[in-house]
């Protein structure tokens, strides 16, 4: 029998172990018999969740199952998480992302932002790193790298670089890093983000705003960028700063092939451009406008496109009945699941009595808990789903910081982005994933840069939190 087989059996006898226990075992002291029960109820969850004995979504529908059941929680309360607004929002930029990827909106965008950055070996890979980026900020992760991948492998072939054991890895893990760094920019970047902002608002009535979120994460965003490029060209590949001839040549023909603007995609990056603003710009417009939320900005731009046609021999409209089948529901499930965790472990007492625990470790110093709690999530979400991970432990987390008297923002952000953060492993990702399958770069040579990097961005994340976010937990209060 396979190792893995045995891990994934391991985990899930484990799991089911401890769900039984606390079903037929008296509550420790301070915990009632249903909070007992929730953290039986989360054991299963998780172990399920990290050997991926089920699909994702469907181990995030065990909690309308198990909470009713075990006494938890009615069905009601469990299944309101699913209908969280921040589901909305994150459904919202969903449909833009697929009317931006049906028109090579976002392959424009990348191209332009690539032809800007120069055609020297460095300038390419900080121009990957760019585009991918700011498309992973409103469009999925994986497609992102998807579509990037194959740009970049142009490139490569263009200037026969294709086994330049140096430049080649360098570009392909520029698009996969970029990919997962942009995402951590936005609330509809990553599944985590829209978790957090779920879980703040269900348990703590904290709304955190889409600018709340950018004034906190997109400065960390590019601080992590710009390390991931002095990583990538002058510590790990070092490709050198030659120049390309014809680089210039090659992005205008990728973008002459795209022709020009059409009606459609013209109708989708007015739609993007002014959700985007709105979003930036919702909070100063709620007091004149208080129905004027992130959430029903997102809805209203991603519906208007089902309403907006598209130009063309048919007219069609921008959106139809198939991107409804094209939305991961998959990973909305996942979200919904995981906030009704979360709010059973908060309802229960489960957090509070975990938090408890912080007392223990109330004399270390703020910044050696954040970088330990930032190192064990790193390392988890190396090998786990990062969604799954911040459901698993935001409320822990929350519940540590307010044990430290610190805003249950505070460690729950730490969390969140720090999930955002396996670069190790083709597993950690589907954009590694996606990056290792093109076959430019080696086991080892992503092992070697994700390694300084996951170091690197942890240490990052730890300091821009410790010393710089207590100005925006004030949006926490």
């Amino acid at each position: 029998m396979a190792p893995a087989v045995i891990l994934r059996r391991t985990l899930v006898a484990a799991g089911l172990a401890v769900f039984l226990y606390t079903l037929l075992s008296s509550p420790p002291e301070g915990l009632s018999a249903p909070g007992w029960r929730t953290v039986g109820v989360a054991a299963l969850m998780a172990a399920l969740w990290i050997s991926e004995a089920l699909p994702f979504a469907v181990t995030a529908l065990l909690p309308l199952v198990l909470f009713p059941a075990a006494g938890v929680g009615n069905i009601s309360a469990s299944a309101a998480p699913f209908a969280n607004p921040v589901i909305f929002l994150f459904l919202g930029g969903i449909f833009i992302a697929i009317a931006m990827e049906r028109t090579n909106l976002h392959r424009r965008i990348a191209l332009a932002i690539i032809g800007a950055s120069g055609t020297r070996k460095p300038a390419l890979v900080a121009g990957f790193l760019a585009a991918s980026a700011f498309l992973s900020m409103w469009i999925n992760n994986t497609a992102v790298a998807v579509m990037m991948l194959p740009i970049a492998l142009s490139v490569l072939k263009l200037f026969d670089a294709e086994h330049d054991r140096s430049f080649a890895p360098a570009i392909v893990l520029s698009t996969a890093y970029g990919a997962t760094i942009g995402g951590m920019a936005t609330l509809v970047g990553t599944a985590p983000n829209a978790i957090l902002a779920g879980f703040m608002l269900e348990n703590y009535g904290i709304e955190i705003g889409f600018l709340d979120w950018m004034l906190l994460a997109a400065p960390l965003s590019l601080m992590v960028l710009a390390a991931t490029w002095a990583i990538l060209v002058w510590v790990v590949f070092r490709p050198g700063n030659d120049p390309f001839p014809g680089g210039h040549e090659l992005i205008a023909l990728e973008a002459r092939e795209l022709g020009p603007p059409s009606r459609a995609e013209k109708s989708v990056a007015f739609v993007f451009a002014s959700t985007a603003a709105l979003w930036v710009t919702g909070g100063f417009l709620e007091k004149s406008a208080p129905w004027l939320t992130d959430t029903t900005i997102a809805m209203a731009g991603g519906l208007v496109l089902f309403l907006i046609p598209g130009g063309g021999p048919k007219n069609e409209r921008l959106l139809d009945i198939r991107a409804i089948q094209s939305v991961p529901w998959d990973v909305l499930l996942l979200i919904g699941g995981g906030l009704s965790l979360a709010a059973a472990l908060q309802t229960n007492g489960v957090a509070t009595w975990a938090g408890g625990f912080a007392s223990q470790a109330g004399s270390l110093p703020t910044f050696v808990v954040i970088i330990a709690l930032v190192a064990i999530i790193i390392l988890l979400t190396e090998i786990t789903s990062n969604a799954a991970t911040t459901s698993t432990f935001l409320p822990i987390a929350a519940a540590l910081a307010s044990g430290f008297g610190q805003s249950p923002l505070f460690l729950a952000a730490a969390v969140t982005l720090a999930s955002s953060c396996g670069f190790i492993m083709p597993v950690g990702t589907p954009p590694n994933a996606i990056a290792f399958g093109s076959g430019r770069v080696s086991l080892q040579e992503m092992m070697r840069a994700g390694i300084w990097l996951n170091i690197a961005s942890g240490i990052i994340l730890a300091v821009w939190l410790t010393w710089l976010a207590p100005v925006f937990s004030n949006l926490a209060k």
